[in-house]
């Protein structure tokens, strides 16, 4: 039987012959490792898909001296962190929308949200939370005291948690 440092060698002259039993010998650990983050097995298919994909197109970069399969176990650790990061869902503390979700629904949804707050506090919200900008940037947008900017988020938070409250009370 080859060993993965074989397989590789053969990949990087261009020969693709063996990838199936290279994939035979590789996979379990690969799954496992996209797993540990990732529960739908639909998903985890995808992503393997991906990261062999990543790893053919990198094989010219893998020093045969290291360990191989650790190359390719970080390269579908890092591609399901991606995945996590791109469908992470935006959370005001305990307030969570979904960006999976409906987007159009979701973004109706925040603007409703940011409609209860004073001007002032929707554009510190809006700048930290869609524009994804540090605190200490927004004072300087808003020429106020850093400590200030902090002090009106985390109001505008507790502001939004009752106005959510008070929705959901409504309705049930």
């Amino acid at each position: 039987m080859a060993t993965i440092a074989s397989y590789i060698q053969s990949f990087q002259k261009g020969q693709f012959e063996d990838f199936d039993q290279f994939y035979h010998l590789t996979s379990k650990q690969v799954f496992f490792t996209l797993k540990k983050y990732i529960q739908d097995g639909m998903l985890i298919e995808d992503l393997m898909q991906e990261v062999y994909m990543k790893f053919i197109n990198k094989v010219q970069d893998i020093d045969q001296q290291k360990n191989s399969m650790s190359y390719l176990t970080t390269m579908a650790r890092n591609l399901a962190i991606d995945h996590l990061r791109k469908t992470k869902p935006v959370t005001f503390d305990e307030i969570t929308v979904y960006q999976a979700l409906d987007e159009h629904q979701v973004t109706q949804d925040y603007l409703w949200l940011l409609n209860h707050l004073k001007p002032e506090d929707k554009d510190i919200v809006y700048m930290h939370v869609v524009e994804s900008m540090k605190f200490k940037d927004i004072a300087l947008i808003v020429d106020m005291p850093l400590g200030t900017v902090l002090w009106r988020y985390q109001q505008a938070l507790k502001t939004m948690k009752e106005v959510l409250s008070n929705a959901s009370k409504k309705t049930t």
